[in-house]
């Protein structure tokens, strides 16, 4: 059987009392993580059924009785969700009264609806997240370029500038995502300098940086499980302890979020080889993954002053 994922086919049809039932199957869970994909999911099968009722298609198979279409939920509806079938509804009636708007629970659920899936905040989930500044004046603005309709809304995030031409806002670890922190989402007392004291000792107690060789020898990489590994310039010691064991000012690249090339500033091969890997790489996710993007820069660590810089000199 179909259900609420599957888009221009309807579910399940029932006859009852004078009404032809278009029954949607939904199977997925209401959480504050997912919901508003949750419902992007939902209005498009909506959208499904409302154009099959508006076809006369619905009338030819069922003629003279009255459209229904009905939500049978396998999990309880959250309060966010049944504010938006109300809506729907309401706009149902207002539009032509085109059909009712029902919902309900699978044969065999019983739920208590309507609970509450208000973010809850979790110190001990907090990690910062490292962007590019893309703004011609970083230190009077701040520009990041949104990706995808579903870029959050940076503007109301607590966010801290780093390096001039960075910033850093807050995540949170939801468990099979992470969501942005905004301003609205903190409870009373927290600060944005809470946040960042326990979001940079999430990140050194939970996340583990270890370096690995690229298939270049004497070319290196970061490794941190895929989420964090752009995160390592937020630590000036990872790279001041790389410069040690290199014997060498260190030079990296971090073309994408989770790639971070290094190798010693002196060995002018390996730094052109390197140069051009994170070149290639970055060009290859402009076009196949944008939302991997993080930056062209190119980041030098002293071994003598011991200092994290951008380099003026070289670029990707």
């Amino acid at each position: 059987m179909s259900d609420v994922t599957d888009r221009g086919v309807i579910d399940l049809t029932l006859q009852e009392d004078g009404k032809y039932v278009l029954v949607i199957s939904d199977h997925l869970e209401w959480n504050y993580a997912y919901r508003k994909t949750h419902v992007r999911i939902l209005q498009d099968k909506i959208n499904d059924y409302l154009g099959y009722i508006g076809s006369g298609q619905a009338e030819e198979a069922a003629p003279g009785m009255r459209p229904v279409i009905r939500i049978m939920a396998a999990h309880p509806y959250s309060r966010y969700c049944l504010d938006y079938l109300e809506r729907v509804k309401a706009w149902a009636k207002d539009n032509g009264d085109l059909c009712d708007v029902e919902w309900g629970h699978l044969p065999g659920e019983e739920f208590d609806d309507g609970f509450s899936d208000d973010f809850v905040l979790d110190l001990s989930k907090v990690y910062p997240r490292l962007k590019k500044n893309w703004a011609k004046d970083p230190l009077k603005e701040v520009s990041l370029t949104a990706v995808s309709q579903d870029s959050p809304d940076y503007g109301d995030m607590p966010m801290f500038r780093y390096m001039d031409s960075y910033v850093y806002m807050f995540i949170q670890d939801m468990g099979n995502m992470f969501t942005y922190l905004s301003y609205g989402m903190l409870p009373e007392g927290i600060t944005p300098q809470i946040l960042q004291e326990n979001a940079f000792r999430n990140l050194s107690e939970n996340i583990n940086y270890r370096s690995c060789e690229s298939k270049e020898k004497g070319i290196y990489g970061i490794l941190a499980g895929g989420d964090f590994e752009a995160e390592s310039l937020l630590f000036p010691g990872i790279w001041n302890q790389i410069a040690e064991e290199l014997n060498d000012d260190v030079i990296f690249c971090i073309p994408t979020k989770d790639i971070v090339f290094y190798t010693a500033e002196g060995n002018r091969k390996l730094r052109n080889k390197m140069l051009k890997m994170a070149a290639d790489m970055f060009e290859s996710n402009r076009r196949e993954t944008p939302h991997l993007l993080f930056s062209r820069d190119v980041f030098v660590c002293s071994k003598k002053d011991r200092k994290l810089t951008v380099s003026r000199r070289y670029t990707i």
